[in-house]
């Protein structure tokens, strides 16, 4: 009869490191989605000023996107104007997220 507290106890020391194994799990996954989530998020809205940036370099004179800033403290935006032998200029988009995050888009445009 002195068995009995110790399946007891046994079984209640299974379950508490099986719970707070599974708890630590759906805490986990729940922090990492919550990071893809905001990393889905600052690459939609990069793809969003990349191809209103590219709109503006095809509509805009060399004075006026020389003159462009991005009015979004999250992004840092560079655009590198190149002009060939040919008077054919090139223009080489960069935008970044000025923290930590891992959210670059490059691209390159030819305006005649």
């Amino acid at each position: 009869m002195k068995t009995k507290p110790a399946y007891a106890l046994l079984i209640t020391m299974f379950l508490v490191i099986l719970f707070g194994i599974f708890s630590f799990s759906i805490v986990q996954n729940n922090t990492f989605s919550t990071n893809l989530n905001n990393l889905k998020y600052l690459h939609l809205q990069s793809k969003i000023y990349m191809d209103n940036i590219v709109l503006f370099i095809k509509n805009s004179t060399p004075e006026e996107i020389s003159n462009f800033e991005l009015n979004d403290n999250r992004f840092e935006t560079k655009i590198i104007k190149n002009t060939d032998e040919n008077n054919i200029t090139k223009y080489h988009i960069s935008i970044q997220t000025i923290d930590d995050t891992p959210v670059r888009l490059n691209q390159s445009i030819i305006k005649p």
